[in-house]
């Protein structure tokens, strides 16, 4: 796995796209920390917290990596050789997923970094220590944010590479990953309240673990929307994660090549 890994790492280094995502994310967060400037005291906090829209952003980012490197294999026929070097096609994929993951940890570090950067001229006004959600500072803040939004993202990280073993391009794969972050919750809400008399089951859809981020910001969803506390959406976004990698895993060896 370890060789596996080095080589994805390689070709992972010479995607165009790997390195374009970073300057992408920092425009973006820079745009918005920009237009923050007449901004309420508590939308300041907002911002902040959510790095200036940058996880979002990331998140959409990593869907078209994560698509674009599973289905690049395929598409220029280097799977065929790197069947060969392996006894299990299946690492593969895992391999490539556990460095998508590690793309996204270093992303929310940057998005982390660039927001400290971005407050000493958005956000003079407010301090690290001002308090926030749950009585925590604003540092906390954007510390759990950062660390929910990549908890989250390895069950939509899983699923768009689920879908990327079942497509021949990855603008399905792209296309069907946005259309679930653009419009899962939505989904999700009118599951639940289509059919409140399965509502017990219901609540543990995929969709509704997209909702794991805005739980924590605003704590009211968990009757009102979620109906599964923090630590529940937590261990349903787990579940499902590994589901996707492991149906995602099985279709990605057993797919002709």
């Amino acid at each position: 796995m370890g060789q596996l890994i080095q080589q994805e790492i390689f070709k992972f280094r010479h995607q165009r796209m790997a390195w374009l995502a970073p300057v992408i994310l920092v425009f973006l967060m820079g745009v918005l920390a920009m237009t923050a400037h007449g901004a309420s005291v508590s939308d300041q906090k907002f911002y902040i917290s959510s790095a200036y829209g940058g996880f979002q952003w990331l998140t959409m980012l990593i869907i078209v990596i994560g698509a674009s490197c599973v289905t690049m294999e395929f598409e220029y026929g280097t799977i065929k050789q790197l069947a060969t070097q392996v006894n299990h096609r299946w690492t593969i994929f895992v391999g490539k997923y556990v460095l998508v993951l590690g793309y996204s940890v270093l992303g929310h570090g940057l998005a982390i970094l660039m927001t400290l950067l971005l407050k000493t001229s958005a956000g003079r006004g407010l301090h690290w220590q001002t308090m926030y959600l749950y009585h925590q500072s604003l540092l906390a803040n954007l510390v759990t944010n950062a660390g929910l939004d990549m908890y989250g993202g390895m069950m939509i990280i899983g699923l768009v590479f689920l879908l990327a073993s079942c497509s021949h391009n990855n603008a399905a794969a792209i296309a069907i990953g946005m259309g679930v972050c653009f419009t899962g919750e939505g989904v999700s809400s009118l599951l639940l309240q289509s059919f409140k008399s399965l509502l017990p089951v219901m609540k543990w859809n995929p969709f509704n673990m997209l909702f794991l981020q805005e739980e924590y910001a605003n704590p009211s969803y968990q009757q009102n929307v979620t109906h599964l506390t923090i630590q529940q959406l937590s261990v349903g976004s787990l579940v499902w994660a590994l589901f996707f990698v492991t149906v995602g895993a099985v279709i990605f060896s057993r797919r002709r090549i």
